[in-house]
Formats: structure tokens, sequence, C-alpha cells
């Protein structure tokens, strides 16, 4: 486990943060946790490449205005995330401020969008996050107009699927997968929009479109990766029916989810990076080539 992923927790004996815990583990971070913000301190000092500091409603309450205002000191650009509830004081509000108020209990998907926001750059660049997303409206914009929903892109190492779903695998300077899963429903009335007048539908041809809009999605985003000077060689796509289910695979850094939607037509992407020059993506863009230039074979 990286150095550069480490997340501090701050939370008393009676353990009011442990399902955040069990989640940060999902999401491959080393977790450190405390139960004083004494020891929250010595850690802060001890290390530099710590990512974020979580700590929950009671910790915060006692004598936390006090630690969140040696930490800013100490650390200005370390992101805290408070835990929150209605009976918690607000006298913090009269000094420095946490990065983020979660309600607690701290729901999964709460933790995530606030991390997405404070952490995004730790995992997936600026230039990449916006090369997936346009990648994949790119693909889709022959099908209606699709907007991407939602801000929270970490999921853990644990996806569950759809009825219909296709992944490809890709290996070079940079490795990992792409997911595109779709339920039955949404993939028909998708391939409907492209094929008017079609009513009886093969369970093979919808997989095949699914597998298309995955093998369009990561040409678009391989060719950011190419205007980088950055060499990728991708696999065909693998066809998956396992609604209801999950793939697991083991993460070093958690995947970024993109949910496309069209009315009440859902399509969602899961672009997991294992490894990646990120130097490369700091660089300046040279020569990308526009989506409508990929060609796929």
């Amino acid at each position: 486990m990286s150095e550069d992923k480490q997340v501090l927790v701050i939370d008393r004996a009676q353990g009011a943060l442990s399902g955040v815990m069990a989640e940060l583990d999902l999401l491959g971070f080393r977790v450190v946790w405390v139960t004083t913000f004494s020891a929250a301190l010595e850690f802060v000092t001890a290390s530099p490449r710590l990512s974020l500091v979580i700590a929950s409603a009671a910790s915060a309450d006692e004598g936390g205005q006090d630690f969140l205002a040696r930490l800013k000191q100490a650390r200005p650009a370390l992101p805290v995330i408070w835990g929150d509830r209605p009976e918690s004081t607000k006298a913090r509000d009269r000094g420095p401020r946490p990065d983020s108020l979660i309600p607690e209990p701290i729901r999964p998907e709460a933790l995530r969008s606030a991390m997405s926001a404070l952490l995004a750059e730790h995992f997936y660049p600026p230039a990449l996050a916006n090369a997936i997303k346009s990648a994949a409206l790119g693909a889709l914009e022959m099908s209606g107009q699709f907007s991407i929903e939602g801000g929270a892109f970490l999921i853990g190492n644990r996806s569950a699927l759809s009825d219909l779903a296709a992944i490809i695998a890709f290996s070079g300077e940079a490795s990992g997968h792409l997911l595109v899963s779709m339920t039955s429903n949404d993939t028909k009335t998708l391939y409907r929009r492209l094929m008017p007048g079609a009513h009886a539908v093969p369970i093979d041809q919808l997989e095949d479109l699914v597998g298309e809009l995955c093998n369009r999605m990561l040409g678009g985003i391989n060719s950011f990766f190419a205007g980088r000077g950055v060499a990728i060689q991708q696999t065909t796509p693998m066809f998956i029916r396992a609604a209801g289910s999950t793939m697991r695979y083991p993460g070093r850094r958690p995947s970024f989810g993109v949910e496309l939607a069209s009315g009440q037509l859902r399509v969602l992407v899961e672009y997991y990076l294992a490894d990646f020059p990120a130097k490369a993506l700091n660089e300046a863009t040279k020569d990308v080539l526009a989506l409508g230039e990929v060609r796929y074979f």
C-alpha cells in the first residue's frame, strides 16, 4: 500500500466510524485509527504523505476546534472531513472550518462524494477525468442526448453488475479495464434508438451493442493517452450476464464511476486504472485525436 494513500480516522472507543473505516479499506486506503486529538497531531507531524483526516462528530465536539486550528496551521492543504449530527455544537462555526461536513451515521455514498471532491487528483488527474467523461458521452452521441449524473466517482474494489456488461482490459504503459453495464430493458431501448423498427432483439445483438459502447469509450480514452506518448494495448470485450452479482479485483486505486442518463435510460461506466505514468499526464497535450477521428476496428 502506497504511503500517499493514508487516511487518519479520529474516533473514540465507541467506534462511530467503524463503517467508514471498512469503506476506506475497500477504496484501497491504509487506515490509521486514533482515539485522541493529541495522537492525531503526532501522526500528522510524522506522516507528511497523509491524504485525509476524518473525525467523528463526538470527537469533533471535544476539543475539535483547537485541533482544527493547529492542524490547519501545520498542514493547511490537508483536507478534513467532520462527522456532523443535529446536536453537535456550532462553536466550530466561529473558527477554522473542516473542508466537508457529513451527517452521521456517514453513508458510503456520502463519504465517496466528499472524498471525490477533496482527493480527485490523487487518483484520476482532472485531464484524465475529463477524457473519460468526454469519451463516454462521445460514444453515446448518436443515441440521443445524454448527460452525466452525480459527481462522486470513487468506487471500491467490488462492482455490482447489471443484466448485461462488457469489460475490456488494457495493458502497456498504463493498465486497467473499462466496464460498461446496463439493464436488459435499457439496452433494448438504446438498441431501438439506433435501429428504429426493431422488435425482437436477440441477446447476442444486445451484448454486441454494450461491447461496442465499451470499445468506443476505451478508444476515446486511449487516444488521450496516445496524445501524451503513452502506449496502450487493449483486448477484445468480454461479456458478462450477471444481474445482481459482483465483480472483485485487487484495487491499488479506486475506480472512476460515471452514470450517464437520457430520460429514464441509464448507462453505467467504470474505469479502473491500476497503474499509469503520472508525469505524462501533467505534460501538455500534443496532437490528441478528436473523438470523431478515432477509428474502432
